[in-house]
């Protein structure tokens, strides 16, 4: 925390008569750290001053006034002073007292939120008459949630400042991916790894450890996580593994054009984004080929040129591309 107390000017005269042992005007409050100037009138202008100051330092010394910045204690402190005329005749001291105000501001430390969260400074202090927030505002707390550096000032009824400020530090929640939507088949369990995006993890059937292991099901599943940092900040994802079922690949489609069976179906295909499908006869010559397998692609029962294929079976090597072994087989055009 750091107090800024601004520096105040004061012209104050301790009025002495035309005798040693006359008495002054009462002074005004002054403000911790603030600078005063306290002046007297001697006998005839021709005196020697001799000055103390509690609660405060003399930094300049006139010897008929003298400028005093007061230290931060709040309370009653005094300034005395003693006149020798010109004839080396002393007076008695005279004593005056100076209440001395110190305001005190405090934001408490520095604060860290997350993205989309805000955080309340409160600005702790007493005896105050006014706030003043960067944005002008004039409450005695102030809702932020962006970063940056963030401060207030406080005039109490004396018209004493004092001020603090506190950093606000606003993270980014943890960036969690759990990779694309994707078709899982195997028998080995497909694992979800976010040990590097936090600390505690949260999942959707309420496990807590860093990975997850997904295994083959019948239906889609949807898999959700929650991650939480260092900071507090939670990131979260979503995937669907989906149920790959079990294949049917046809082993013979019969291509004559007359609107039933004319082309290879195999329906479940479609969800394997990255599956190839290649297709050779018996001399191991490619005579299709196809990267994704849906409606559109359906194998017609023609070569890579367009020219029809006469009757007969043919190896075809379909590839998931999910870690699984390709699957292979053999698929007859019947005409």
């Amino acid at each position: 925390m750091k107090n800024n107390i601004q520096i105040l000017i004061f012209i104050i005269f301790l009025v002495f008569g035309s005798g040693f042992n006359s008495y002054a005007q009462d002074l005004p409050v002054a403000c911790g750290g603030g600078i005063v100037r306290y002046g007297v009138i001697g006998d005839n202008g021709n005196s020697v001053f001799d000055w103390s100051v509690t609660g405060g330092d003399i930094i300049n010394d006139y010897n008929d006034s003298i400028d005093v910045q007061w230290n931060s204690v709040a309370g009653a402190h005094f300034i005395r002073v003693t006149e020798t005329n010109l004839y080396g005749c002393t007076g008695e001291q005279y004593e005056d007292t100076v209440i001395v105000s110190t305001p005190f501001v405090d934001l408490g430390l520095d604060a860290d939120i997350c993205v989309g969260e805000t955080y309340e400074f409160i600005a702790s202090a007493s005896d105050i008459s006014t706030y003043l927030w960067q944005d002008d505002s004039n409450a005695e707390t102030l809702i932020a949630s962006t970063d940056g550096q963030y401060w207030v000032r406080v005039t109490d009824n004396y018209g004493c400042i004092a001020s603090d400020t506190a950093l606000l530090i606003v993270h980014d929640l943890p960036a969690v991916d759990l990779g694309p939507d994707t078709t899982y088949c195997g028998d080995e369990g497909l694992v979800f790894d976010v040990s590097e995006y936090g600390i505690y993890y949260d999942w959707f059937d309420g496990d807590i450890a860093s990975t997850y292991t997904v295994y083959t099901q019948t239906q889609d599943q949807e898999i959700w996580v929650n991650v939480t940092d260092d900071f507090g900040c939670v990131g979260s994802d979503t995937v669907i593994v989906r149920s790959c079922g079990e294949l049917e690949i046809p082993n013979a489609f019969t291509p004559n054009d007359d609107g039933i069976n004319d082309t290879w179906e195999i329906e479940q295909l479609f969800i394997f984004n990255e599956v190839t499908v290649d297709v050779f006869n018996r001399w191991g010559e490619r005579v299709f080929q196809s990267s994704g397998y849906s409606s559109d692609q359906f194998w017609d029962g023609t070569s890579q040129k367009g020219k029809k294929l006469p009757m007969d079976a043919y190896y075809y090597v379909i590839d998931l591309h999910n870690g699984e072994e390709p699957i292979v087989g053999n698929v007859t055009i019947i005409r």
